[in-house]
């Protein structure tokens, strides 16, 4: 996190009392005088290899040049960082890599090391590891080479920085499983399991069940530690993987974007060696919802970058389904539309209509069961609404009504949040296409629709409808529901 609150004292790190000024000492500190320390030269962060070392989380050499330059003990270095010796003494030898945000932040914090010097985007500030009054956040959501990181692991390079131990160990704790035996049964538990995952977040939504998903995936993680039969490793880890990238999008849909995205990172592992028919499928997957993510975030362009990794990693030992290229290929569309390309969105489109007509649903993988004429339809309303956002587009707000009128009425019941989602977006679509009243009427729906499932992606849909319709406030119906709009969001 970045601290934009009060100055620390430069010798201790601690907060100054309100008055002092960045670079005085703290009322402790300036009892017992200067620091005695040697001092890092001004231009150290701006250094060769020393910038390498930083990008990439290779903190051993970063230490050990430290010391050589300050002449500190490890007990000193770990009097100004918070790190035990010992600790010091591991990473300094390649036998630790420091990956935990909270030995990452005190290393930052004690050495004043930029965060830009560790790929986060604020400059001049320092990296705090608990959020207090007058921090914000900085994570996996806010690391530029998020993509990079995903793109490095999926084609088998060693990413920097990126250690899927570490991400694991962010989960909740589970009882080991022992040397016990795995076999058929196991694996087709975490198949139902996830399944019935899917089926709740579809029909109500992830609010009530993201956090019980997370605890069941670190219960089913050590599973693949346990004696796996080799015919059954390959099926093991795609269903685990699987339940990574459920958990994953359970968390996106609860707006936990930084935990969804190590999730899908630990997903991304595991389909990747998976070994398995599926295994290539569910990686494309995974960079749709990575890229959807990106777009909500208002990031066309890392969604596009995310796009191409997923078309990369589609040309591998197994085919990919028709269901998820379409998926992707829909994201793809959706991205040129956030950046307002109506011609790289149609042709995107175009290529979706192609993939969704080849569908087989007798043999689409288990996460393209919701892929269809429904979903096309709402995947395309969605795109052609955004089109118009920016500019008021009349003629495109006109193509998102039918298309998301058509996939919102032939949803099947079990997709209630699917319905929740869709209809704001096509209240918006009325209302920017000129008929206000439709917009009224719909506007009233979606508000039923959103409160009845556990959703915050679908009540955020009702903050942007808010703004949609704020234009127009001066009817009375459309105050009524602005109103209304406001206190459900709240």
């Amino acid at each position: 996190m970045v601290n934009l609150g009060r100055p620390r004292c430069p010798q201790c790190g601690a907060r100054l009392r309100r008055g002092r000024q960045p670079g005085q000492l703290c009322d402790p500190c300036l009892k017992v005088g200067p620091d005695p320390r040697a001092k890092l030269p001004a231009d150290f962060y701006d250094q060769q290899p020393v910038l390498g070392w930083l990008a990439g989380y290779d903190f051993g050499p970063f230490l050990r040049q430290v010391r050589a330059l300050t002449g500190w003990s490890q007990q000193t270095l770990g009097g100004v960082t918070g790190l035990d010796q010992s600790t010091i003494s591991a990473v300094e030898r390649g036998e630790h890599r420091l990956g935990h945000v909270e030995d990452v932040a005190a290393l930052a914090r004690g050495l004043q090391i930029p965060p830009v010097r560790l790929n986060f985007p604020d400059i001049g500030a320092t990296v705090s590891a608990t959020g207090t009054a007058g921090q914000k956040d900085v994570s996996w959501v806010d690391r530029r080479d998020f993509g990079e990181h995903a793109a490095r692991l999926v084609l088998g390079i060693a990413a920097a920085g990126l250690d899927i131990d570490r991400l694991l160990a962010l989960l909740p704790q589970a009882e080991p499983t022992g040397t016990r035996q795995v076999g058929v049964a196991d694996v087709e538990f975490v198949e139902q399991l996830t399944a019935a995952f899917v089926r709740q977040d579809f029909a109500s939504g992830s609010g009530v069940i993201r956090d019980a998903a997370v605890a069941q995936l670190h219960t089913v993680l050590p599973l693949l530690n346990a004696q796996v039969p080799a015919e059954v490793r390959p099926r093991l880890m795609v269903a685990t993987g699987r339940l990574a990238m459920q958990t994953g999008w359970m968390s996106f849909e609860c707006q936990h974007h930084d935990a969804a995205r190590r999730l899908w990172l630990i997903g991304l592992d595991l389909a990747r060696r998976a070994e398995h028919p599926l295994g290539t499928d569910l990686t494309v997957y995974l960079f749709y919802d990575m890229a959807l993510q990106s777009v909500q975030l208002g990031r066309p362009q890392e969604a596009l970058y995310l796009v191409k990794v997923g078309e990369t990693a589609a040309v591998g030992r197994y085919p990919v389904s028709a269901s998820t290229t379409c998926c992707l290929t829909n994201i793809q569309a959706r991205a040129h539309a956030a950046e307002g390309d109506a011609v790289a969105c149609d042709r995107s489109l175009s290529k979706a209509e192609e993939h969704v007509g080849a569908i087989d649903p007798a043999t689409a993988p288990p996460w393209g069961v919701h892929v269809g004429e429904a979903g096309m339809s709402g995947f395309q309303g969605v795109a052609y609404y955004t089109l118009a956002l920016p500019g008021r587009d009349a003629r495109a707000a006109g193509r998102a009504v039918d298309l998301l009128r058509h996939g919102v009425g032939h949803f099947d019941p079990g997709y209630a949040r699917l319905r929740a989602l869709y209809l704001p977006d096509l209240t918006g679509a009325h209302a920017l296409a000129g008929d206000v009243d439709t917009a009224v009427t719909v506007g009233h729906q979606a508000v039923d629709t959103v409160i009845s499932v556990s959703s915050p992606r679908a009540f955020d849909r009702l903050r942007i409808l808010n703004t949609v319709l704020e234009p127009l406030h001066t009817s009375p119906g459309v105050a009524e529901l602005r109103n209304r709009l406001t206190t459900t969001a709240a």
